[in-house]
């Protein structure tokens, strides 16, 4: 049996050095027709999968596996090739794990533990889904458009029951926080940071485990998806330009932000006086960045001749990421490094991610999104 525990304990900050004595919990069992074949016990982590242990099977198929037990509820795996078998694992001292290599990802027994049993469901009803979306595109009869409808309320209601009956079933229990966190060929199947209505479950199951397991890493990971997801989502309320602090109006009529660009140039705002201009806030990592900045790159296009300059400022955590997004955009981008801290942010009261606000040509501050109806039609009376 490979131990690799002590090479990657630095990593698993779940885990105790291997110097440090610790409860163990322990995970046997036996893979019948895999003999020969290498089990992977491994640690499905915040930071990705670890491998945590490993054995070469024999004939009879079984194995055992101890780890040094998790302060909070953790999630492991049992692998071989692609079969995989999700437990999870709290004050469980040990769990029994049966299967045949032929059918191991969904076929095996846990005992031990009735949330393994949970995950099991998880995944029983995910690989149906899977299944369901691919005969959709397997079938030849149906248009893409079609498809896509089809596929979409299949996903539609997967999530429902997600929420139905796992979710807020408990939300404390392991199989509330697994079920979130299910991607669909590679993708989250909820939107934990911009959809509202999933936003809500996130922070159901946070404070749950905000009060079962404070200060832990996946309660407090818990709590930033959950408080990023309600400033995503919270509505903007209406101000006027009275709301703004004069003393930080400069004698153009805003506010000067002053920001490197992707050149390191510095760039001032209040240089584009004489122009129409299009304050606009954003983050190129968010979901609807792209075909947001297609809208805009139409506009660009359309009233660019026309005097409208663009003034887009990222507050991307990724500068790397920010340098590549706008790289071969037009208009003028800047980076502002102190992300959602910016001054500038408090300054124009920017209350969500992205954020536009219309600028004169004499410099004067007329309207934010939530104020403009038409914006082409609001671009064009500006530019006239």
């Amino acid at each position: 049996m490979k131990k690799i525990v002590c090479a990657l304990s630095a990593a698993l900050v779940f885990l105790t050095a291997c110097d440090t004595p610790k409860e163990k919990f322990e995970v046997n069992g036996q893979i019948t027709g895999a003999e020969d074949k290498t089990l992977y016990f491994e640690a499905s982590t915040l930071n990705g999968t670890i491998p945590l242990d490993s054995v070469r099977l024999d004939a009879d198929g079984k194995f055992r596996f101890r780890e040094a037990r998790p302060a909070n509820p953790e999630f492991y795996r049992l692998r071989i090739e692609g079969q995989i078998i999700n437990l999870s694992v709290d004050s469980t001292e040990t769990l029994h794990v049966e299967a045949g290599l032929s059918d191991m990802g969904t076929g095996y027994t846990v005992e031990g533990s009735p949330d393994c049993q949970t995950l099991k469901e998880l995944a029983s009803k995910l690989s149906a889904l899977q299944q369901s979306i691919q005969d959709i595109a397997n079938n030849k009869s149906l248009t893409l458009g079609e498809q896509e409808r089809m596929a979409n309320e299949l996903v539609a209601r997967y999530k429902e029951e997600m929420k139905r009956d796992y979710i807020l079933k408990d939300p404390s229990a392991p199989y509330a926080y697994f079920a979130l966190f299910q991607t669909l060929g590679g993708r989250l199947i909820f939107n934990p940071v911009n959809d509202p209505q999933d936003v809500k479950f996130v922070g159901a199951v946070a404070t749950a485990w905000e009060s079962l397991y404070p200060g832990t890493e996946r309660t407090e990971n818990l709590r930033n998806i959950a408080l990023q997801g309600m400033r995503n989502t919270k509505r903007p309320a209406p101000i006027s330009l009275e709301d703004i602090d004069p003393a930080k109006v400069s004698a153009a009529g805003i506010i000067e932000i002053e920001l490197p660009d992707i050149h390191g140039r510095n760039r001032k705002l209040s240089d584009l006086k004489g122009k129409a201009v299009l304050l606009d806030f954003t983050a190129y990592s968010l979901p609807q960045s792209q075909e947001r900045i297609m809208q805009m790159r139409g506009l660009y296009d359309k009233y660019a001749p026309s005097g409208l300059e663009i003034y887009q400022i990222s507050i991307d955590p990724d500068e790397h990421y920010w340098k590549t997004a706008c790289e071969h955009l037009p208009w003028i981008c800047v980076y502002e490094s102190e992300g959602e801290a910016s001054s500038y942010i408090g300054s124009y009261l920017v209350r969500s991610i992205p954020t536009y606000f219309l600028i004169d040509r004499n410099g004067d501050l007329v309207a934010r999104d939530e104020q403009v109806a038409d914006l082409d039609q609001a671009i064009q009376s500006l530019c006239e």
